[in-house]
């Protein structure tokens, strides 16, 4: 793991500001060049320090790239924390009802949208993201994320979707129904230049934000009631699958 140490001229304050830049800029050049294209140089160069800098702060290339996935954790957690901690309190009671089920998936989902979509000036943690996402970046970049973050989340809506289907959130049904329904966010920035082209639309601003959510909120509202009815009209089947 790479070193985390504050500056020895200037104090904490300053090797923490000092690390802080070399992290957005080290982003921007990963977003823009992947991990592969992006130097070391070009980093310390982006981020107006020197060479040395880098490997005092991080040790090497790849400890700057795991430095990014811990930061954009660090800000999807302080955006979606709260309404983690609230659907996994109300899965912990047996007596939940389907609506409430319901209504807390789709307020992670409107939580994890915000963070996503209402940030313009960092589009370029969506591009750096997408190339993590396609695997491009170190094997111990992923391990890092789905430790941070997903395994958490897949593990509170897969529960959630299981509830509402009355199937085990272990059974691979559910998992497949739980990874289609939890990527509908993700796709929208994913394929970014597709959904400009399809929907005609010029930029992706405030507008076209609002739109896709509220389009997603209703989307999703749909198809786990459906899930539910399917679950009541025949409950045997779905205990047994």
């Amino acid at each position: 793991m790479a070193r985390h140490r504050p500056a020895a001229e200037g104090g904490y304050q300053r090797g923490e500001e000092t690390r802080a830049r070399i992290i957005e800029a080290a982003m921007r050049l990963f977003a823009l060049h992947g991990f592969d294209g992006a130097s070391t140089r070009d980093i310390a160069r982006e981020a107006n320090v020197n060479a040395p800098a880098l490997q005092y702060y991080f040790d090497n290339k790849e400890g700057v790239y795991l430095a990014c996935i811990d930061y954009f954790v660090e800000r999807a957690w302080a955006v979606v924390q709260d309404v983690v901690a609230e659907a996994e309190g109300l899965l912990a009671s047996p007596d939940a009802s389907d609506t409430a089920l319901i209504d807390a998936y789709l307020a992670l989902q409107a939580s994890f949208a915000n963070f996503l979509y209402e940030h313009p000036e960092t589009d370029h943690w969506r591009q750096f993201m997408a190339r993590e996402r396609a695997g491009l970046g170190p094997p111990t970049a992923f391990e890092r994320i789905d430790a941070g973050i997903n395994r958490r989340l897949f593990a509170l809506t897969s529960a959630l979707i299981g509830r509402l289907t009355g199937t085990p959130a272990s059974d691979e049904t559910t998992r497949i129904r739980t990874v289609a329904i939890d990527s509908q966010i993700a796709a929208f920035k994913v394929m970014r230049r597709h959904v400009l082209r399809s929907l005609e639309w010029e930029g992706y601003g405030e507008p076209e934000t609002r739109r896709v959510q509220e389009v997603l909120q209703e989307h999703t509202r749909i198809l786990l009631t459906g899930l539910v009815a399917l679950r009541d009209r025949d409950p045997a089947s779905a205990s047994q699958k």
